[in-house]
């Protein structure tokens, strides 16, 4: 007995066999039992793979954003060194060199002048009226000379104080970023390092032949991508960082003779940038999300397509009329 169900909508007519459909549909219950459960495994592990594949993009995108980071920094210390120092040092030697034209003419070309002034005079009266007078002018000139400028420190000149400088401003846009150059022996008392700094310097010497290191540490805000690269001590470091007896007064009068000396040739410190490991997390989540939307409306399309082919097909096969 076969059940039909007709609908008639204005010009056109459709019939449906009712028990011809319910017969497919019980054709089709085993494919799904099969088909769902693969179709939902193979989803899961496109999802897995994705999210893997994501994760790992998103990190290494996070070391590539550290590395211009530390490249940038890298640029700044070639820059003072190259162009900051040598045009301080220029100035420096302007003023030296005008303070010791000035002293010159204060203790030597003026007391001759007068003299030859003095011998000129006709009386002893006017004599030793010029020669007091020379001895008021030497006074005032050596009250004078105090105050003419002396060779300053300029940190502006330092390749350390440049880098972390020019990073303060960046921070102030990305505070959750962090850049430090961190050394064993550092010049200034106020710039300490912290042990587990210590410790990537100490395996920079001990693996010469590492160019850089990272890792993640915890830190109040939460977990953090770190790269660091060493800071090597050449030569031209020990002008200022050799012995402390020959190291340039200005410096030595501003931080002492205590820390900052005696710098062996080698790594005597590290650059190191920090990167909110939620960074790397929160672009691999959104990139998940999206891709998730894209997988779920594929593999949703596909088993509609499979369920309606299927069902065109055992209906066809239904339709035709068994053989005599």
């Amino acid at each position: 007995m076969e059940a039909k169900f007709n609908l008639n909508l204005y010009f056109f007519h459709f019939e449906f066999d009712i028990t011809r459909i319910v017969g497919a549909l019980r054709v089709l219950l085993p494919l799904n039992i099969f088909l769902l459960p693969a179709m939902i495994a193979t989803y899961a592990a496109a999802g897995y793979i994705v999210w893997n594949q994501l994760s790992a993009n998103a990190e290494h995108e996070v070391m590539e954003t550290a590395r211009l980071m530390l490249a940038g920094a890298q640029a700044m210390r070639t820059y003072t060194t190259t162009h900051v120092a040598p045009l301080l040092d220029q100035e420096q030697a302007k003023v030296e060199h005008g303070v010791q034209n000035m002293k010159q003419v204060l203790d030597v070309q003026i007391p001759e002048v007068l003299q030859k002034a003095m011998t000129g005079l006709p009386t002893a009266r006017e004599q030793r009226i010029l020669q007091s007078s020379l001895h008021e002018i030497h006074d005032i000139a050596r009250r004078g000379q105090s105050d003419l400028p002396e060779r300053q420190f300029f940190p502006e000149s330092i390749p350390f104080h440049a880098a972390t400088k020019e990073f303060h401003y960046f921070k102030e846009q990305y505070p959750h970023f962090d850049y430090a150059e961190a050394a064993l022996d550092p010049t200034n008392p106020q710039d300490p390092t912290t042990d587990w700094q210590k410790d990537i310097v100490k395996n920079f010497r001990e693996n010469p032949s590492k160019t850089e290191v990272s890792f993640y540490r915890d830190t109040p805000v939460g977990s953090s991508f770190t790269l660091s690269r060493p800071i090597r001590a050449d030569s031209s470091c020990l002008a200022c960082h050799g012995r402390a007896e020959n190291a340039p007064p200005e410096l030595v009068k501003k931080y002492g003779s205590d820390n900052g000396f005696n710098w062996p040739l080698d790594v005597i410190g590290v650059q190191v940038v920090s990167v909110p490991a939620e960074l790397a997390h929160n672009r691999a989540a959104a990139a998940i999300k999206t891709v998730s939307i894209w997988l779920g409306g594929i593999f949703a399309g596909l088993y509609a397509i499979v369920n309606v082919i299927a069902f065109a097909f055992i209906t066809r096969l239904a339709a035709k009329p068994a053989a005599p």
